[in-house]
């Protein structure tokens, strides 16, 4: 997978690019089928404190999903993107977020404001649709640029926006209107959204039946997050301190 400079330029300046989705249909097909047939498994797997779903969702699919991650041009793509000689993956997930966001707080069928970051967190993730998050799916809502803005500004920005819905009493927790230069993400399994979760971001109103996967890791430089580390550990419980050191180094479990 080969990026332009522009994508560069693109990504540091607004936060994201796309490229064709650099899987192939077949590994796509197979990842699909996989996840299909293990989300019972995982749906009804009382998993330990601390591990997130949607991570051991993606670990689930079992080798098949590690070995798209470890492809070594996305690496590669990452290492340029962060401007660093050595990444690991720090957060991944498959599955519907927007399912589990909206069944804890109850009243939305879509996800509000907020950043997994800010400018001094340095990630970029790759995210594919499993299926395609259309107008009536909950398409991502991303703030270009918002990622080299700090917390306060973005927050005031995005408040006087929602407060001016004329919905509210009192100044609310959750925003979700819609601001002037956000990008709705129509995601299709075609294509592959490269960005950073530092950028705020937001889905819309998820009004349509069936479902609305998708599949994401993050990778980071040396340093950065490793949220997941222990549902990897967990899921590949048998197998992990049998890897290579190559492969421990870029799923994070070496110091």
């Amino acid at each position: 997978m080969e990026i332009t400079t522009a994508q560069v330029d693109h990504f540091h300046t607004h936060g994201f690019f796309f490229v064709p989705n650099p899987f192939g249909a077949g590994r796509m097909r197979e990842i699909d089928q996989i996840a299909v047939e293990k989300e019972e498994m995982w749906a009804n797997t009382d998993w330990p404190n601390g591990l997130n779903k949607l991570a051991c969702q993606f670990l689930t699919v079992g080798e098949p999903i590690l070995q798209i991650v470890e492809q070594p041009q996305l690496v590669e793509t990452a290492k340029r993107l962060l401007d660093c000689e050595q990444v690991h993956v720090g957060a991944c997930g498959l599955g519907d977020a927007l399912r589990a966001i909206s069944e804890s707080q109850g009243l939305h069928r879509q996800v509000y404001w907020h950043a997994d970051g800010g400018p001094d967190v340095k990630q970029v993730s790759f995210r594919t649709g499993l299926d395609r998050h259309d107008l009536a799916n909950a398409p991502l809502r991303i703030l270009p640029g918002s990622h080299l803005r700090t917390r306060e500004e973005i927050w005031e920005e995005l408040l006087q926006l929602e407060i001016a819905t004329g919905q509210h009493d009192l100044a609310p927790k959750e925003l979700y209107a819609k601001h002037p230069t956000e990008v709705e993400v129509l995601l299709d399994p075609r294509w592959t959204l490269v960005w950073t979760p530092s950028c705020w971001h937001a889905t819309g109103v998820k009004t349509a039946a069936g479902p609305r996967r998708a599949m994401g890791w993050n990778y980071f430089p040396a340093g950065g997050r490793k949220r997941d580390v222990e549902a990897l550990k967990y899921l590949f419980s048998d197998e992990w301190e049998d890897w290579s050191d190559e492969r421990k180094q870029l799923w994070g479990l070496l110091d």
